[in-house]
């Protein structure tokens, strides 16, 4: 009388503890894959994050700039402390610098750390705008679309 739970053939006793022993094979791979992504993940995040907020702070000081006293510089740097303020997982030794010259630029430095033997990976965004002026570039945009409206008539 054969039992689902008795098994008196010797070949389906070895037969069935291998799939256990795959498993145990196979899960580090699996383990390591996936908090590959989780950590490769962080890095995409912190990476797009930074890349906007250093367009925003360079757009920031460079709009500062029409202003009488307006002060391009001070302005894109809090700007860019402001926004690299806000805490990122897995990173450390963020760092900020500004330009400013005929355009802004903002810069980021960033070191993302790993627990898999001490690797890590450098980050560097930069974002740059030119010192503009919006209501003279709206009037620009206004007459060529006036021009274009009178061509198409």
């Amino acid at each position: 009388m054969k039992d689902n739970f008795c098994i008196t053939n010797e070949y389906s006793i070895i037969r069935k503890g291998s799939f256990t022993i795959e498993t145990a094979c196979v899960m580090p791979l699996i383990l390591l894959v996936l908090m590959g992504l989780i950590y490769l993940s962080f890095f995409v995040h912190n990476r797009a994050w930074l890349t906007a907020a250093a367009y925003e702070s360079a757009v920031s000081g460079s709009m500062e700039g029409i202003k009488k006293n307006g002060e391009i510089y001070d302005t894109a740097r809090m700007r860019s402390e402001e926004l690299g303020s806000i805490g990122f997982f897995g990173a450390e030794n963020l760092g900020t610098q500004t330009n400013v010259g005929k355009e802004v630029q903002v810069t980021y430095d960033l070191d993302t750390i790993s627990s898999y033997g001490n690797l890590s990976w450098h980050l560097r965004t930069e974002g740059k705008s030119a010192v503009i002026n919006p209501v003279k570039h709206i009037r620009r945009l206004r007459a060529a679309q006036a021009v274009l409206r009178e061509m198409g008539e």
